[in-house]
């Protein structure tokens, strides 16, 4: 049984997530996926509980992930200070402190911010857990599973028959 979590997140460190030079080392991508995390709670790890809690920084010109939407989980950020561009399946949105945007498990729910001012944006992203979830990301058609240790990118033209190799 976990207990309860007390958390100062402006006292405790966050950590620098840096996408690119995890998985583009060769800097062939055109935006920079790089912020500062400070996971307060995550059952990803503890094995416990159905909400994962996060801050995040973003820098001016800096996005969080790709454009992207979940299939397995809902979203909600909550914007502290600063403002960014929230790109949606409906177009782009301008978001700023105070705003709080729920974003659904379907293909409504599409979304990456980029810090588009000249000062950082600190939101709170609280997300539902899930054991297994497929993020779709429209802009390079690519799809990603994940269940449990399995972590998998594929294409989605790549669809094979359901019975293939069985």
């Amino acid at each position: 049984m976990r207990d309860l979590i007390i958390k100062n997140v402006k006292d405790d460190g966050y950590e620098k997530k840096d996408l690119n030079q995890r998985y583009d080392p060769n800097g062939e991508h055109k935006r920079s996926y790089e912020f500062l995390k400070n996971e307060v709670f995550s059952p990803y790890r503890s094995g416990e509980g159905q909400l994962t809690v996060n801050f995040y920084t973003l820098q001016p010109s800096k996005s969080n992930y790709p454009f992207h939407q979940h299939f397995g989980k809902e979203e909600v950020f909550y914007i502290i200070s600063g403002s960014a561009t929230l790109k949606t399946s409906h177009g782009d949105v301008t978001v700023r402190e105070g705003d709080v945007i729920v974003i659904p498990p379907n293909e409504n729910g599409g979304h990456m911010l980029t810090n588009t001012s000249d000062a950082p944006l600190v939101y709170l992203d609280v997300d539902t857990y899930s054991a297994s979830d497929v993020i779709v990301y429209p802009d390079s058609g690519n799809v990603r599973v994940l269940a449990g240790d399995l972590q998998k990118s594929f294409k989605l033209n790549s669809e094979v028959n359901y019975l293939d190799g069985e």
